[in-house]
């Protein structure tokens, strides 16, 4: 067990909310195939469910609708996988079943529709469950926050404003309608180091800008996944799931169709099958990244303002030298041979 999870299970006992961690935990835990986690409303339920499993020898054993691309190479087939039911004898995989002649086609095909029937509910159930915590992990995302504000939007337009008058002092001056523009754009061309000081401010206050619209909108995209639009999202997801449930389950009643007239025909390829799942890890892929964009803001976010002001502050600084050096070359003050 981690050290962290060893701190949230002691905080979970002494009665704290770890509902969040709880639900990022399963999100990981449940890419071991263990449909058993969705049952564990507690933390520490879910750690007993989690490590008591034993993913590496359990593979033949599972569901084979949780089936993953990780899964060894050599699991390929449904009829690979061991069934149990009680007029089975014992342990067997489903393609030994499928060619035992003791049984007549009725129980057979009765057997396979239990056991299949068994594997798509018990998915079906897990599925609609990891759903909901999906779209829990989403919800308790804090909408708004007063500690994580989105960048000035005024700073913004100040860099921008800054950034394409130092610009066109060097490209057009003229439109800048300003008496001393032309002037100090000749300076450009005479002083190679007071050009260099030009060039460099608009770079700054240019990456400034970039940095300042990059992490108002990286705030805004975190508190999106909170508004009505992404509960939009989360039904069509859920529809989309069904759909792709429901579709598995006409496939698996084509499989039990097709094998009790053609026993050897009993090889049926789980990548064909498993889309439910293919879609399942999809929305879980959307959701982890959304929970990776608010921690790294939660634990970037002050660093990054910080790093902002210095830039703005630097960007804004480097600008009133370099106008006000133009204007000393201009009046006098300084020699345009320093």
């Amino acid at each position: 067990m981690k050290s962290s999870e060893e701190i949230m299970l002691l905080l979970e006992l002494n009665g704290y909310d770890v509902t969040k961690y709880k639900l990022k935990k399963q999100l990981e835990y449940e890419d071991s195939g263990n449909l058993d986690l969705y049952r564990h409303k507690k933390f520490s339920d879910l750690l007993i469910s989690h490590y008591g499993f034993s993913q590496s020898t359990d593979f033949l054993y599972q569901n084979p609708l949780t089936y993953k691309d990780t899964w060894p190479e050599e699991i390929k087939s449904i009829d690979q996988f061991y069934v149990t039911h009680p007029d089975i004898n014992g342990e067997v995989t489903f393609k030994d079943f499928i060619n035992d002649d003791s049984y007549n086609e009725v129980n057979k095909e009765s057997i396979l529709y239990d056991i299949l029937d068994t594997y798509v509910e018990e998915y079906r159930e897990a599925s609609i469950t990891r759903m909901e915590n999906l779209k829990s992990m989403i919800i308790l995302l804090p909408k708004k926050s007063k500690k994580y504000k989105k960048p000035s939007k005024g700073s913004f337009l100040f860099s921008i404003i800054l950034f394409l008058i130092l610009a066109l002092l060097f490209k057009n001056p003229s439109l800048l309608l300003l008496g001393y523009a032309e002037q100090i754009n000749g300076f450009l061309y005479d002083i190679p180091w007071y050009s260099a000081l030009g060039v460099l401010t608009i770079y700054i206050l240019g990456i400034y800008a970039i940095i300042n619209n990059f992490v108002g909108r990286y705030i805004r995209d975190v508190r999106s996944e909170k508004n009505k639009h992404a509960e939009k999202t989360f039904d069509k997801w859920e529809q989309d799931m069904k759909d792709a449930r429901l579709k598995q389950s006409g496939m698996l009643e084509d499989y039990v169709d097709l094998v009790i007239k053609k026993p050897r025909k009993s090889y049926f390829e789980l990548t064909t099958l498993i889309y439910p799942e293919k879609l399942m890890d999809k929305f879980k892929n959307y959701v982890k990244m959304i929970n990776r964009k608010y921690d790294w803001m939660t634990k970037y976010y002050s660093k990054v303002m910080k790093i902002m002001r210095i830039v703005l502050i630097v960007g804004v600084v480097l600008s009133v030298i370099f106008i006000m050096l133009g204007l000393s070359f201009i009046w006098g003050w300084l020699n345009v041979s320093v």
